[in-house]
């Protein structure tokens, strides 16, 4: 099979691990490429994929939870892949308020949300807090010994607000649960992870 993602880590990963046969295409902020990938997507947003059968998807979270079904990277039974979805569902709350900070314009405001939103009595906290007791110490992953598209999706986004300019180092330091996920999550993909493509910033 063959995949075509613009700009999505947790597609990359699973179409590596899945063996799935991947154009990668990525888009430069303000080109002429992204505003046409913007006029093919059916929402209007990236990142976006085109299926065989060449019709043009979008919207992130339902691009992952395709290509974790077609990778095996998905739930045995429906009341797995409602666990993963859930797990997901309230990090995209996070991400949804961190949003604000994201999308601030003024510099010194900007500065200013990030700390407040890395506190440990912040919202940033509690959404984790959720997230930990969601897993259990029966297994490193949300469905234990099973690694699936939900465990890539936090990896995905945690690696990034562990780095001193988008976040802090000891984020996960009072989540050993979520630290145990995150460095099994690694480890697994490791070979990807070491030869995958740099974004370009």
């Amino acid at each position: 099979m063959e995949a075509v993602v613009s700009t999505q880590s947790t597609g990359r990963i699973l179409c590596s691990l899945g063996g799935v046969s991947l154009e990668d295409v990525r888009v430069d902020r303000g080109s002429v490429e992204l505003r046409e990938a913007l006029a093919a997507s059916p929402g209007g947003c990236i990142p976006t994929l085109q299926l065989p059968t060449n019709e043009v998807v979008c919207q992130s979270l339902a691009i992952t939870r395709y290509l974790g079904a077609i990778t095996g990277y998905c739930g045995s039974t429906p009341v797995e892949n409602l666990k993963l979805d859930q797990f997901a569902e309230i990090l995209y709350d996070l991400i949804a308020e961190y949003d604000t900070v994201v999308k601030e314009s003024d510099p010194v405001s900007k500065e200013q949300k990030k700390k407040e939103a890395f506190k440990s009595d912040s919202y940033f906290y509690r959404y984790l807090g959720h997230l930990e007791a969601l897993l259990t110490d029966d297994g490193p992953f949300l469905l234990q010994a099973k690694m699936t598209w939900a465990d890539i999706v936090i990896m995905s986004f945690l690696e990034l607000k562990q780095t001193p300019n988008f976040g802090r180092e000891d984020l996960l330091a009072t989540f050993p649960r979520l630290s145990a996920q995150y460095n099994a999550v690694r480890k697994s993909i490791a070979g990807y992870l070491e030869n995958r493509p740099k974004t370009p910033k």
